[in-house]
């Protein structure tokens, strides 16, 4: 093996960092512990040590450093080092990171160093968590106890957590790492993140509004990232750099403690370079809180965690039916129809099958209710209109107009919306499919100038609305690179609600006969000075994210009938 990777300091003792500042006390009420994965049956899913020619960490995918660290091979100190040696020579170009957070990081990374130092030694013989020591970015929307949290908007400057998200609860108690935030569109409202640039071509839009954490990911910045997805913010940057998404159904995931656009459409999920990275991911992030009732609403996350390996072999999909909306698809420019083409031949190449099908149309005024949903959170922010961006100001000022409907006519809404889903699941059953393929995006890349004004509601540069208003899960998996632009191109996946596994399983089995996932953007060297932050008293709450997120006494709950 020639990693590159040396053993040193695994066993050493702490750094003069220490653990001071790992943890913080906070304010509001603390989500419940994840349930542990159990790591030992599934260190057979990882790469061989033998098979990893990494020369530098930062390069690592999630499942190749998690293979090193567990096998005592890579210190999590070392990875650290490597992927924050990386941010700072090569951000300056993009601005993916709003803040980092050295000083937690350390000391997080020494923790991890000695859980897995000690493992088997225990009494209960306990094995750590295979993302125990790996780094990752957060999207500026999730709280962590006294460390900023802040939406990537004036209006929360100087904004202090209350308390942790259950996310990252989940991903702490793993033993995760946390770099940073990365930077988001305006309170997740756009398309674009229009303050970074996408690594493969700066000019560009990584999309949004998980944007930043797109971007961390695709200049290999850190090997994992969250997002959060209320109209494709998770499956657009995707897309648009070329790494893997998971859009869990909805309440898969909680959405405690991170800061809303809607209540009833929010999702939260993984973000990684291969559909092995989001699956190790997912299987931490994923699992009931009692904080968001709705992940109450389906079957338990898999004892074992997600998928982490193709099955292989000739045909992979055989016996596979995919449906295919073919008006969208058929709308494509010429450069993403001929990749949409590519891959759908990979699909019956691996013994899948096609099938054309129509898509159920949306009903009329959903717009209205989602609208309205938003100015319920933003009407705390009335007095501070002048701090939004300009065009955020615009959709602020729209959502608060909108809470006047009448609340007999946002039930009807509601109503409808539940119909949709109805209709979207009849589309799966009568068709018998697995899984429908959707272009994730409709347009051959976005100039960051020419998307800057643009509502994830507005829904011009994908089909991606189907998903958050049925709940359904989607992977988005990199389908190549546009001819014409250089840019990458992805596929949504879309299946049958709770079935994460299922439409994991397939897009393991597509990035194995081609792995696009590895191409990785030429950066050019451009030293940033990230910002940084460390704990601090933690706001007073009671929501972790420390503003008034009340939400509504129901949620939205998926449903397969």
């Amino acid at each position: 093996m020639n990693t590159g990777i040396s053993r040193r300091g695994f066993l050493g003792a702490a750094t003069a960092l220490g653990v001071a500042g790992a943890t913080a006390v906070g304010a509001a009420v603390q989500p419940a512990a994840a349930t542990p994965i159990r790591s030992a049956s599934r260190h057979s899913q990882l790469p061989a040590p033998s098979t990893i020619d990494a020369t530098d960490p930062a390069l690592l995918s999630a499942t190749e450093a998690a293979s090193l660290l567990q096998e005592g091979i890579l210190h999590p100190r070392e990875l650290l080092d490597a992927c924050l040696t990386r941010s700072h020579e090569y951000d300056g170009g993009i601005g993916s990171w709003i803040r980092i957070y050295p000083e937690v990081a350390y000391a997080a990374a020494e923790k991890a160093a000695q859980r897995l130092s000690t493992a088997g030694q225990t009494s209960d013989g306990e094995a750590p968590p295979l993302v125990c020591g790996l780094p990752i970015a957060l999207k500026d929307m999730f709280a962590v106890s006294g460390l900023p949290v802040t939406a990537s908007s004036r209006v929360l400057e100087g904004n202090i957590a209350a308390g942790d998200s259950t996310v990252w609860r989940r991903l702490s108690d793993a033993g995760m790492v946390l770099m940073g935030h990365a930077h988001c569109d305006e309170f997740a409202i756009g398309v674009a993140t229009a303050q970074v640039g996408n690594p493969w071509n700066a000019e560009y839009s990584p999309g949004g509004s998980s944007g930043g954490s797109a971007a961390v990911l695709a200049a290999r910045f850190s090997p994992l990232a969250t997002g959060t997805d209320t109209g494709g913010s998770l499956r657009l940057p995707a897309s648009a750099t070329g790494i893997t998404s998971v859009k869990p159904t909805f309440g898969r995931c909680s959405t405690y403690g991170t800061i809303p656009l809607n209540w009833t459409r929010d999702h939260t999920g993984p973000m990684a370079r291969s559909a092995a990275d989001a699956s190790l991911l997912l299987s931490y992030m994923a699992g009931v809180d009692v904080n968001d009732p709705t992940t109450s609403a389906g079957p338990p996350v898999p004892a074992d965690g997600y998928p982490l390996a193709a099955q292989g072999g000739q045909s992979p999909l055989a016996g596979r039916r995919f449906g295919i909306p073919r008006k969208g698809v058929d709308k494509l420019p010429a450069s993403l129809g001929t990749l949409f083409a590519e891959f759908t031949d990979t699909v019956v190449a691996l013994g899948g099958t096609l099938v054309d099908v129509t898509m159920p149309t949306y009903p009329t005024g959903l717009l209205t209710g989602d609208m309205a949903e938003a100015g319920h959170y933003h009407q705390q922010f009335s007095d501070r209109i002048g701090l939004y961006k300009p065009e955020r100001a615009l959709f602020v000022g729209q959502a608060l107009a909108s809470m006047a409907v009448p609340v007999a006519d946002y039930m009807t809404l509601a109503h409808n919306r539940l119909r949709y889903q109805h209709d979207y699941n009849r589309m799966l059953s009568e068709q018998n499919l697995d899984a429908i393929l959707v272009p994730g995006a409709s347009v051959d890349g976005s100039k960051r100038s020419e998307v800057a004004g643009i509502a994830l509601f507005d829904g011009v540069t994908a089909d991606v609305a189907w998903a958050n208003y049925t709940g359904a899960p989607v992977v988005t998996t990199p389908a190549g690179r546009s001819k014409e632009t250089g840019l990458p191109f992805g596929v949504q996946l879309g299946g049958r609600m709770w079935d994460e596994a299922g439409l994991i399983q397939i897009a393991l089995e597509l990035q194995a006969a081609q792995p696009f996932w590895q191409e990785a953007p030429p950066l050019t060297q451009n030293a940033r000075q990230i910002p940084t932050s460390v704990i601090a008293q933690p706001g007073p709450g009671p929501d972790p994210t420390n503003t008034q997120n009340v939400g509504f006494s129901f949620r939205f709950v998926p449903t397969s009938s």
